[in-house]
């Protein structure tokens, strides 16, 4: 199964990449993709008609929404997640007093929007802390009270792959009466889930690590509830009837069905639609499930033979499966270390004071024995 998961793939066969978490190698069939794209455009750029604006973005939505379990027209199409904060930011309006709950630690484009919603309206916000235990899910329910009025968390840990227990958290903030709102750029394409299971108000991912896409590409998911809510921006597209050109002119106030009212302005992006395309089909292809239970056997390979290295690791109970990070009292900062493993070829990411290691569905055991034995004779030496 590997090797016929490398095959989608133009690999170098030095490098052991590990690192998913940060940027993934695209598929070769993406990268062609896009390399139509742009040989089409610069050679004949006469061709561009009405209908390029339109039909290969509502591919890409529709993949993404099968995906995620939901419908096409709760998804809009974004250049980043921070761009898909700011959304959900515009449009939850909170009361002097009330709390905003983030896990500590969390990423900063999920932490940024949120200090100045805070400032904005008089709210407190506040962070969970990281468990010593390492159960982020029963952090969150024993901190959720009922003057959290949102709370904000992952699927999984970005520094560590930590598990956030989506339902279970999303009930509670229910029984509050908070919003709930998700990051799963940590998780969408390799962890399985439906949005359907946790009913987030907003949902937002990157579209370029576990999801093989380009850079520029992310995603947003807006729950029905908030379909009429104040898109970030005013662009041409997101209106009612742009797909007439000749009539652009006759402005309107209504928006285009559904999210695509929150779409970013210059959304069909021509070179990297078709590549976000190839590669989210590639991964409605194998299945989500298919490729966790093929990274979840290497990253348990990983975590044994970390463990007998005498690296400390997050309990492997409240891990979601697919990516870990690794911490050891050799070194209380990883950066020496994660150069070390570089210079020999093998590619991991240093975040907070863990080692990360995040392989995907193009990695294999012969990769995971390579870093064990580089580690090995590290500490040794």
């Amino acid at each position: 199964m590997s090797e016929s998961f490398q095959d989608f793939f133009q690999l170098n066969k030095e490098i052991v990449y590990l690192n998913a978490a940060a940027w993934s190698p695209m598929p070769i069939a993406s990268a062609q993709a896009g390399v139509d794209a742009i040989t089409r455009r610069t050679a004949r750029y006469w061709e561009t008609i009405p209908s390029d604006f339109f039909d290969a973005s509502e591919r890409l939505r529709s993949k993404v929404a099968t995906l995620w379990g939901t419908m096409p027209r709760n998804v809009a199409l974004i250049p980043s997640v921070s761009y898909g904060v700011e959304t959900a930011v515009k449009n939850l309006r909170l009361q002097p007093g009330q709390e905003i709950l983030l896990p500590q630690d969390d990423f900063p484009s999920d932490v940024y929007p949120w200090i100045e919603a805070a400032r904005r309206d008089g709210a407190q916000l506040n962070f969970v802390h990281r468990p010593e235990n390492g159960d982020w899910t029963g952090a969150f329910l024993a901190c959720i009270s009922p003057k959290t009025a949102l709370v904000s968390v992952p699927l999984a840990d970005w520094t560590d792959g930590a598990y956030f227990d989506l339902k279970q958290i999303s009930r509670r903030a229910r029984e509050v009466g908070a919003r709930f709102i998700v990051d799963v750029s940590q998780s969408f394409g390799v962890v399985p889930f439906s949005i359907a299971d946790f009913d987030p108000d907003f949902l937002f991912s990157t579209g370029y690590k576990w999801q093989l896409g380009p850079y520029g590409m992310a995603y947003l998911y807006v729950a029905d509830r908030w379909l009429d809510g104040q898109p970030l921006e005013n662009n041409w597209i997101n209106r009612r009837g742009s797909e007439d050109f000749s009539r652009l002119i006759e402005y309107r106030g209504e928006y285009q069905d559904g999210a695509r009212r929150f779409d970013a302005g210059e959304r069909s992006q021509f070179h990297l639609t078709p590549m976000a395309v190839e590669s989210l089909s590639l991964i409605y292809e194998l299945t989500v499930p298919a490729i966790f239970a093929h990274v979840t056997s290497l990253v348990a390979d990983i975590y044994e033979g970390l463990q007998g290295l005498g690296f400390n690791l997050p309990p492997a109970q409240f891990l979601a499966g697919h990516m870990l990070g690794a911490r050891h009292r050799h070194w209380p900062d990883m950066n020496p270390l994660v150069k070390r493993l570089r210079d020999r070829g093998v590619h991991v990411s240093a975040r907070g004071s863990a080692m990360r290691i995040a392989p995907h569905l193009y990695n294999d055991r012969q990769d995971v024995a390579r870093l064990l034995g580089i580690l090995a004779g590290e500490i040794k030496s």
